[in-house]
């Protein structure tokens, strides 16, 4: 497989009035003549016969089917992590911690205040980063029923010990926090209409989490 190099575009012509959306469609048009060129024996001599004998139709069609890839291959960046709170952040500098990390915002679900539960769910496919972890955590919680102990500032500002894990369920996975989150869910008058923020950050360079109630 053949990638685009710089050499490739050195003969298109740009225009600064271009979105990123032009600049990915030129992208994939170039790439599709670049394929073109090493399929065919003649080269430019042969693209450019191939040309002239290409019917209006056929080109509309092509670029058709150019814009659908280019839609296709897009990515929308992610949005930027929201502020923490002030009262956090000098709750978290008093306490040495640093090194902050949006996780997730999330809307409560019953099973997220169901004292039978007791455990806060954080879904992999709505988690902001999973950079929060380190290696050797990560790969710690890989073991079944591994957990990692952390320490949770609550909306109170009152620090709870709780468990963090990873579930594997079905084919989705999610860390969960649990042991005390009934507590927590308690004391800050947690409910399924909810909608939380979890940061995390290190203190001497243990996992702490920062839980904070819209």
């Amino acid at each position: 497989m053949d990638f685009l190099s710089l050499d490739d575009f050195k003969n298109i012509e740009v225009d600064p009035q271009w979105t990123a959306f032009d600049y990915l469609l030129k992208t994939v048009e170039v790439d599709q003549e670049k394929a073109a060129k090493k399929r065919s024996p003649l080269g430019n001599a042969g693209e450019s016969m191939g040309k002239k004998r290409e019917r209006p139709r056929q080109r509309r069609e092509e670029h058709g089917r150019q814009k659908r890839r280019a839609r296709a291959m897009v990515l929308v960046p992610p949005c930027a992590p929201p502020l923490l709170p002030q009262s956090f952040s000098q709750r978290i500098e008093e306490m040495g911690g640093g090194n902050l990390v949006f996780v997730i915002e999330k809307k409560l679900f019953y099973s997220d205040v169901n004292p039978q539960a007791s455990r806060l769910s954080i879904p992999f496919s709505q988690v902001q980063s999973h950079a929060f972890l380190t290696e050797s955590e990560a790969q710690h919680l890989e073991g079944k029923n591994n957990t990692i102990t952390a320490l949770l500032l609550e909306p109170s500002m009152v620090k709870t010990e709780v468990n963090f894990k990873k579930w594997i369920m079905g084919k989705s996975a999610a860390y969960v926090i649990t042991t005390t989150w009934n507590s927590v869910v308690k004391n800050n008058e947690l409910k399924d209409t909810s909608v939380v923020r979890l940061w995390s950050f290190r203190v001497n360079s243990a996992l702490c989490f920062a839980l904070q109630k819209l």
